[in-house]
């Protein structure tokens, strides 16, 4: 990231079993405009020949490149099984089948694409098929695949030893031999794949799967897949010993058949190598405990929008908005955003720039903004008012001490206390649920110190 400065976080998922492909991002290869296929053929006996890196174009997989090999030093690599971009920390991970002369295991490695030079990072201890890694929460997935002691399942894994930890399984949609996955970064899911089947797997909720009907063009056994965004995947397939082929397929499987592949293609990626934005300015301003957030850019390339995140000092980032972007466009634009009513302290902000293929890249603002103390008593009018059931007040205290807000129908009878408790200075906001209560006009009264205040709401069931 930079002060103003971009992290170059573009979004990918990279799969496959036995094949690798990948696409690159700017500086991994040559200067591409758009996204290339890099695909690694193992030598199976559906391939003999040998472990290869070569860049595709994307549209008609035309070869772009002359081919390199794969190597790891102290290995022999008999075939890639998978890979997947780290958009984190901008490396591509591996997952080789490999032989040290005794025995064949597979292990998680660095790889550069452009020579096929891979750097081991350790044993992986069971055959695993596929790797997808989850921008959202920084975890690499790993799926096994049928031959596995527990087959079709889903593990993190560790980016420092290769060691996995079982997270959930075994799925039992499909019935291939293989299993592919590849993270959404729009929904948050991993979509699984095995033979033709297709499903859904919420890592938020447990990991709880959901089928998907596939409908469209037909498939038989989905060898990689990487999600390009706009909810759309690009999947791979091989009809055993008649052909292979390229197709893409939405998050609620409708699949179109793109076309065949020089060879069969069991993983890949997707990055734009494109740095979407040039930002020109981004600056804020403060009026009470409200902040406007400003920024110009002075051109825009696939800008889908901004995310806009806050964090306390040392505190973690939350999304707190988002505003769109203009596509692109090589003239001026003005974005402006407001952050309301916060508790007074120190905050830090910084602009998320997505573009439609899901890359990202960080702008953060220079400076620190300072929420002060407010310099007098204040009650808002509650909002929303009319309510039902819940509306918020807002109330502002200059100095420390004792207060109250308690809640009182149209014959003045107390139902309900709100804050009973010492406050300091500072700008506050607290909820009013009136799910027990009927219908009516209420008042809600403030009092702290010397000062009192009562205004009156509306509760419409």
């Amino acid at each position: 990231m930079k002060n103003f400065t971009a992290k170059k976080c573009g979004i990918e998922n990279i799969i496959g079993i036995f094949f690798l492909s990948l696409i690159f991002f700017a500086g991994s290869v040559p200067n591409f405009t758009y996204a290339d296929v890099i695909s690694v053929e193992p030598g199976t006996a559906f391939n003999p020949s040998f472990q290869r890196i070569e860049v595709f174009n994307e549209a008609t997989w035309a070869s772009v490149s002359g081919p390199a090999t794969l190597t790891l030093a102290g290995f022999t690599v008999l075939g890639g099984n998978s890979v997947t971009w780290n958009s984190d920390n901008l490396l591509f991970y591996v997952l080789l089948t490999v032989n040290d002369g005794v025995s064949t295991t597979r292990h998680l490695a660095t790889v550069d694409p452009n020579t096929g030079v891979c750097t081991d990072i350790g044993n992986m201890n069971g055959a695993f098929s596929s790797l997808t890694y989850n921008s959202d929460l920084g975890i690499m997935y790993a799926s096994t695949g049928s031959g596995s002691g527990t087959p079709k399942s889903i593990y993190s894994v560790n980016l420092s030893t290769g060691a996995t930890t079982f997270l959930a399984g075994p799925f039992t949609n499909g019935g291939g031999f293989g299993s592919v996955i590849a993270y959404n970064y729009d929904d948050q899911m991993i979509y699984h794949w095995c033979a033709g089947a297709m499903e859904k797997i919420d890592p938020n909720n447990a990991f709880t799967a959901t089928t998907i009907p596939v409908s469209g063009a037909t498939f038989d056994e989905v060898q990689g897949a990487v999600y390009l965004g706009t909810g759309v995947f690009s999947i791979t397939d091989l009809v055993f010993s008649v052909s292979t082929n390229a197709f893409t397929i939405t998050s609620a499987g409708a699949a179109t058949l793109v076309g065949p592949t020089p060879y069969q293609c069991r993983g890949f990626a997707y990055v734009n190598p494109l740095l979407p934005v040039e930002l020109s300015s981004f600056t804020s301003a403060v009026s009470g405990n409200n902040v406007t957030l400003s920024w110009t850019t002075a051109s825009e390339t696939n800008n889908s929008g901004f995310d806009i995140e806050r964090s306390t000092v040392s505190g973690a980032w939350s999304k707190v908005g988002n505003v769109n972007g203009n596509g692109t466009s090589t003239t001026s634009h003005d974005y402006t955003f407001s952050d309301r009513n916060l508790a007074s302290g120190n905050y830090s902000y910084r602009l998320k720039q997505i573009d439609f293929n899901g890359n990202f890249e960080y702008f953060n603002l220079t400076n620190e903004v300072n929420i002060g103390i407010p310099n007098r008593f204040e009650l808002s009018q509650n909002y929303p008012n009319p309510f039902n059931p819940s509306t918020k007040i807002n109330y502002n205290l200059p100095v420390d001490g004792d207060v109250s807000i308690k809640i009182f129908d149209i014959s003045g009878k107390e139902v309900m206390t709100l804050v009973n408790e010492v406050k300091t200075a500072g700008y506050y906001s607290v909820s009013f649920n009136a799910s027990s209560l009927s219908s009516g006009i209420y008042f809600y009264t403030l009092n702290a110190g010397d000062f009192s205040s009562t205004k009156k709401m509306t509760l419409i069931k």
